[in-house]
């Protein structure tokens, strides 16, 4: 090495300590982006492959080289993600030291693998808002307990109501006939006499349907909260859950959009696993794609069907798409476009997360301003109960 020509002992007595250094060390040359020495550290985690491009993503391996060549000052606590030898994203905390004699300059690269300390971290932290949101679920449902029971109580004096209303109708619309043949058409409240028959009942009908629908999103929302309060796994329809998600998210989906569409297949096989965790992630995935929609006349499709052994739901929307350098980073945890607008950046990382807890996958296909497809394949249950 040029740098320690002049000052051999010098040399040596760094590149001894360069090789019982607790962490990983490679010394390059940056101009050239050339490999000088590396510990044996270094050497172990690469597995004696000093080609850095089969070790990281070809975007973050263009970043890195510009980072080892721009290098003029310390750089500490970066994070950089590499492939793993089981094809898992794993990350590097890592620090860049230049390192000058005269005209000659190096830049020293030390890193650690933190991946199963941020795994550790974050499982620590997805028990405690687990057992958070337990807590917080369970003063939920005493609430929505109460309201659930005076909602009902209102919607079933209103149908009876209507029962009653409806009878009086049928009496009434009699004599609405007979002054009509003896004195002609006349309005009622604006209303033909002669199409009377027809608007009525169809009113009458509407109104009980608006009362089921508020009876069905409290009975929703209950049962959401009361699935949030069980651990075990059970049988489930996807088809069930998806309807439900539908309902409780109705008014973000009015919000959002005008033109939502769903397809369901019918008699679809069944899945094994926790039926809140399955609501949760198609909440945030159908919340993902709802907030891409730059206008309420795009649209977002969700369809329901299955393969050869999986079944799968499927969202599509006409929303902003995924740029190209994102796609890459969009399961890292902590990544986020959103922050300013409170953004964890845990939606993707932990939606991928419960889906590998059902067994399943996660396939993303996305394009700039044309929209994104998200579908999510999972085992489904055969007729003895295996998989």
């Amino acid at each position: 090495m040029k740098i320690f020509q002049k000052e051999t002992q010098l040399g040596e007595i760094f590149l001894k300590f360069i090789d019982i250094y607790s962490e990983s060390v490679i010394v390059f040359e940056p101009e050239r982006y050339e490999i000088l020495y590396m510990n044996q550290k270094a050497k172990d985690f690469l597995e004696g492959n000093p080609d850095l491009s089969t070790f990281f993503q070809e975007d973050e391996y263009l970043n890195f080289i510009k980072l080892i060549k721009d290098c003029h000052k310390v750089e500490e606590n970066r994070v950089i993600s590499f492939k793993r030898n089981d094809n898992k994203k794993g990350v590097l905390l890592f620090s860049l030291y230049p390192v000058a004699y005269d005209d000659y300059r190096t830049v020293c690269f030390t890193f650690k693998d933190i991946t199963e300390k941020i795994n550790k971290k974050e499982e620590k932290r997805r028990k405690n808002a687990q057992l958070i949101l337990q807590d917080k679920l369970k003063s939920v449902d005493l609430v929505t307990s109460s309201i659930s029971h005076e909602i009902n109580n209102i919607c079933n004096f209103m149908v009876n109501n209507l029962k009653i209303t409806f009878q009086a109708w049928n009496d009434i619309f009699t004599i609405i006939k007979e002054y009509e043949d003896e004195n002609g058409e006349f309005l009622i409240g604006g209303i033909s006499s002669s199409e009377i028959d027809k608007v009525i009942p169809r009113l009458m009908i509407s109104v009980i349907d608006g009362i089921n629908r508020i009876s069905d999103t409290i009975d929703d929302f209950r049962k959401y909260v009361k699935e949030g309060l069980k651990s075990e796994t059970a049988v489930i329809d996807i088809n069930e859950v998806v309807r439900r998600v539908v309902t409780i998210l109705n008014h973000h989906i009015f919000i959002y959009t005008e033109n939502f569409n769903f397809n369901f297949t019918e008699g679809l096989p069944k899945i094994k696993g926790n039926m809140q965790k399955l609501e949760q992630l198609i909440i945030n995935l159908l919340m993902n794609a709802l907030q891409s929609l730059p206008n309420r006349q795009r649209g977002v499709f969700i369809s329901t069907g299955m393969t050869s052994d999986k079944v799968y739901i499927e969202i599509n929307d006409e929303g902003v798409g995924i740029p190209k350098n994102i796609m890459p980073h969009i399961y890292e945890p902590f990544f986020s476009t959103k922050y300013s607008s409170g953004g964890s950046g845990l939606g993707l990382y932990l939606s991928k997360s419960i889906i590998e807890d059902f067994g399943g996958e996660i396939n993303i296909q996305s394009e700039e301003n044309r929209g994104t497809k998200v579908t999510i394949y999972l085992p489904y249950v055969l007729e003895n109960g295996k998989f």
